[in-house]
């Protein structure tokens, strides 16, 4: 090539000869516009959610998050499985070991279960409930309900495992009745399981706190020697009414239950 020049730029002139026509751009398709919807929300219990979130953001509230380690809990539950479908004809599963472990921790932190009093009260006031009425959230073909599970203190773990069936099978038939869904004291939200990993739920009103947990993932984590092994982690998010409840309280709640859901041996000195 002439002084001065480089190889890569005659090539490229050779490539490109002058006066040979510019590629012509694509031509994008005709925007066609799409046909908005409106969409009316007729259903009772579409109704209900609005009325009910529409109430709750009302509330001003706070939000922890915790990392629960599940092995030791994933292989209880899996070590129980067979024995007790055979004893009393359930599968337990993991969700009933949370509802359980919730309300273990409850025992110790009784202001978790509370309600906020009447906005105009004065002097301002909040009720410590006497029963752990937990409140499950099932998705079903109608949309989202919320039932509770009465009393969950006085039950084992595999009693909340058959009135959890029973909810969840009534409420995907559509036969949930009023005392199902009334009287709901904490609610837990075990999303994960359709596929999440950090949610972000909203206390329902009347009710001064929510867990929602997260999928189950397997992560390296270091052990007491600082090996890294695989565990099985889950996430879980607690959402409480910040009128009465402070970020320490929610907090050893909390651990409360990540001590209960990490080392099910600790049941063995907790329950009745």
């Amino acid at each position: 090539p002439p002084a001065g020049e480089t190889g890569a730029p005659a090539a490229a002139k050779a490539a490109a000869p002058s006066g040979a026509p510019a590629a012509a751009a694509p031509t994008r398709p005709a925007i066609r516009p799409g046909e908005d919807k409106v969409v009316e929300i007729t259903d009772n219990v579409g109704k209900g959610m609005v009325k009910s979130m529409n109430e709750a953001l009302k509330v001003p509230i706070m939000a922890l998050g915790e990392e629960i380690d599940m092995t030791a809990m994933i292989a209880t539950q899996k070590s129980l499985k067979a024995s007790a479908e055979k004893t009393y004809g359930t599968k337990v599963t993991l969700t009933s070991f949370m509802l359980k472990a919730m309300s273990l921790a409850l025992n110790e932190h009784p202001i978790i279960n509370s309600k906020f009093g009447p906005p105009d009260a004065s002097p301002p006031n909040y009720t410590i409930l006497g029963s752990h009425n937990i409140s499950v959230a099932v998705d079903t073909p109608y949309g989202l309900v919320v039932p509770n599970i009465k009393d969950c203190g006085s039950m084992s773990v595999v009693e909340i495992q058959q009135e959890l069936v029973r909810l969840a099978a009534d409420a995907k038939a559509n036969k949930l009745k009023l005392q199902d869904i009334q009287g709901g004291t904490i609610t837990l939200s075990n999303i994960g399981v359709i596929g999440t990993k950090d949610p972000r739920p909203i206390p329902f009103a009347g009710q001064a706190v929510i867990g929602a947990t997260g999928r189950t993932m397997t992560l390296p984590r270091y052990n007491e020697k600082m090996e890294l092994v695989p565990r099985q982690i889950m996430h879980i998010r607690w959402v409480g009414d910040h009128r009465h409840l402070d970020g320490a309280t929610l907090a050893r709640f909390s651990n409360s239950f990540k001590k209960y859901m990490e080392n099910p041996g600790e049941w063995t000195l907790a329950m009745r």
